[in-house]
């Protein structure tokens, strides 16, 4: 891994002698995603893509977490755990939040911008000087597509406009003879039309232009009266946190008002061009009502997350080899998925295999004359989910369908209410969100009755029924007609629709029943083999590992000489490598063209190793607020593929990095490297099992 400047950027550390800070952890987990934008071997289209999910990362981040640790610094919390107040927290928080702004800022200037160039691409910016024959472009595209999208505001003390969170705004200072100097908003329309606008070639050069710079230029011809003193871009983020109240009326309709409150959120974030004036700046914060510890400073643009909709001309430059989704020839082999099923239990591995066996699973329930009932839980819906298609002609076809929707599943609401909406017209029966806790398991059961006989088909997974995010989260699914774990899922099930307790789990691990207690017997039996003198070792990949108290038991567990492994993505509160305390834990972050998002849970067992997958990180939210579904892997070859995929995300690789327990990301030494890429390696891995 290249060496950067950004690894000498302090992370701003709060006393964490037992735990790291949860967003500072992950902060560096979106420094490391900024990071992979600098790798001189990634194609720039792809460093593009980089630049904007860390600026779209850190938009979110804004909008939920640095809002509710605003709220607690108001209130005077303090956080015992880390020994700190909520107050430094936050400064620390928005200490490195910032630097990571301005380090993305230096990487499009040094870096991006610069390799454009080198593929005849110019991104007119700042104050670089338009060419003549594309001012007539401008001129007309800001009359005919941008002029009736404006909408002006004259800024006086009478009047407090209301900034909609991560809209574009231009701030202009304008003069007219025998005048005092007046303000105008503007807004920048990108609603309407696209943040990016391509202009005519000259010669072998593209030419790209900010819409803020069309607006820029055309506006001053826009305000033709007056003389412009200055013009300084700026945006808001507001708190996107939706506060129901669980217990009046149903949770779907208490989310439609909210959804339209959403908007009105507390500022959380307003950034500015760093060269607006310090009067000017004063006068923003009393017309906007913006608190001075809100004000980031930035550059002459904003929302860089825009960059994932930049226009690379066709064929201008290299980008990443496709890695087509490959088909499970196994299980392709077979006609009929049902008849497969009963013979051997299938894992997939999403996106490396295509998605479309997913699909066809659900297909051929819908087709099936003996399928009698098909149940399923959706947490984040596609825009045009086939899935769920696929339920509504099941259940216009006269099969049972019953779906549990969770209309609370963050930035996801107004789309899952949308289809819940679309299946309760078809005739599918469903259910919402329950008070206080989230459904976030990702399950369907599939009840066929043919000669009288039972039999129910599972699908367990780690990731949403999503097709869109199927193609870029690293994912499993476990396909299985095992009766024993069916016949808990369905009872997970009826839980969900009718609120009736469910038998004891034996098979399943289910948060709000024993998850934590088949956890923590899990990591204690482990401390019993090593305290024999066998060999304790647990492997565990999550996206988030934030609960205190199963942290605490991965520490007795080291301390007992346990060895662990761990594969955490994001946020990790636990400190590896500690003497004392975690010495035999080491902490694995992979990075790559897919999001890791499967969670996996190894535990040695004395050489006769117990694996579960699951839907649940081990954050609080997921062991106590909501319903997760962990399930055991039996199958010994489903066991196997389990190890090829974890022994590669454990190994060297170029991309990957340890984490050490000052919260620093440390490169593997070259001379161990088994390679660039655990991704791809096991992508190769599948392509030769094919």
């Amino acid at each position: 891994m290249q060496k950067t400047d950004m690894e000498n950027l302090s992370v701003p550390a709060v006393d964490t002698t037992k735990y790291f800070n949860r967003d500072l952890s992950w902060l560096s987990f979106n420094r490391r995603v900024l990071e992979e934008s600098l790798d001189p071997q990634l194609p720039l289209v792809e460093k593009i893509k980089f630049i904007a999910i860390h600026a779209s990362n850190l938009d979110e981040f804004y909008r939920v977490r640095v809002s509710h640790l605003e709220t607690l610094s108001k209130m005077g919390e303090f956080n015992e755990e880390e020994n700190s107040s909520y107050h430094d927290i936050l400064a620390a928080v928005r200490k490195e939040a910032s630097h990571q702004t301005s380090y993305l800022r230096s990487i499009l200037a040094t870096t991006v911008i610069p390799g454009l160039e080198e593929n005849n691409i110019v991104l007119y910016q700042d104050h670089r000087e338009v060419h003549e024959e594309h001012l007539e472009f401008i001129y007309e595209y800001f009359n005919t597509q941008v002029a009736s999208y404006l909408q002006p505001i004259w800024l006086t003390s009478d009047t407090t406009p209301f900034l909609e969170d991560r809209q574009l705004y231009l701030v202009w200072q304008v003069l007219q003879k025998n005048k005092p100097e007046r303000l105008i908003l503007l807004n920048l329309p990108t609603q309407h039309l696209p943040r990016f606008i391509s202009l005519p070639k000259i010669g072998e050069k593209h030419y790209v232009i900010y819409l803020d710079d069309i607006v820029r230029l055309g506006g001053e011809k826009f305000l033709e009266n007056y003389t412009v003193k200055g013009c300084y871009s700026v945006k808001l983020n507001r708190d996107a946190e939706l506060n129901l109240d669980e217990y009046s009326g149903t949770i779907a309709d208490q989310m439609k008002i909210r959804l339209a409150q959403r908007a009105f959120g507390a500022p959380s974030r307003f950034q500015y061009d760093a060269g607006m004036p310090k009067e000017l700046v004063t006068q923003c914060v009393e017309l906007f009502q913006i608190e001075r510890e809100e004000l980031t400073p930035t550059g002459r643009y904003q929302q860089m997350s825009d960059f994932f909709s930049f226009p690379i001309p066709a064929n201008s430059m290299p980008s990443l080899a496709k890695w087509k989704p490959l088909k499970h020839q196994e299980l392709a082999s077979y006609k009929h998925y049902f008849k497969a099923l009963n013979e051997k239990d299938f894992l997939l591995h999403f996106p490396y295999q295509s998605y479309d066996h997913v699909l066809i699973f659900f297909n051929q329930a819908v087709l099936d004359p003996y399928v009698t009932e098909i149940m399923a839980t959706f947490y984040r819906v596609a825009s045009d989910s086939h899935i769920v298609n696929a339920l509504i002609s099941a259940s216009k076809n006269g099969k049972k369908v019953r779906a549990f929707v969770e209309v609370k599943a963050r930035f996801d609401e107004a789309n899952n209410l949308l289809w819940a909406e679309k299946m309760e017209k078809a005739g599918i029966e469903i259910s919402y969100s329950l008070p206080d806790i989230k459904v976030h398991a990702k399950t369907a059961l599939i009840t066929r009755v043919k000669d009288g006989k039972t039999k129910t088909y599972g699908f367990y997974g780690t990731g949403n029924f999503n097709e869109r995010t199927a193609g870029i989260y690293s994912d499993i699914g476990l396909l299985t007609a095992n009766p024993v774990m069916n016949e808990e899922l369905k009872d997970v099930f009826l839980y969900l629709y009718t609120g009736k307790q469910p038998a004891p789990f034996n098979h399943l691990l289910v948060s709000q029943f024993n998850i934590i207690e088949r956890f923590k017997e899990l990591i204690h039996n482990e401390i019993r083999i090593a305290k024999s003198g066998g060999e304790g070792k647990i492997i565990i990949k999550l996206n988030n590992l934030e609960d205190s108290e199963m942290i605490d038991a991965l520490y007795e567990a080291s301390n007992a000489g346990v060895k662990i492994d761990l594969i955490v993505r994001s946020i990790c509160r636990l400190r590896p490598g500690v003497p004392g305390l975690s010495e035999n834990i080491t902490l694995t972050r992979v990075i790559g063209r897919y999001l890791e998002h499967s969670r996996v849970f190894i535990f040695n067992n004395e050489g006769d190793p117990k694996i579960f997958l699951g839907s649940s990180d081990w954050m609080e939210r997921n062991l106590r607020s909501r319903v997760e579904v962990v399930f055991p892997v039996y199958d010994e070859a489903c066991k196997a593929e389990i190890f090829s995929f974890i022994n590669l995300q454990l190994a060297p690789y170029r991309k990957s990095s340890l984490i050490d327990q000052h919260l620093k990301s440390i490169p593997f030494e070259p001379e161990t490297l088994c390679g660039d890429d655990a991704q791809e390696a096991f992508y190769q891995l599948m392509v030769k099992k094919k």
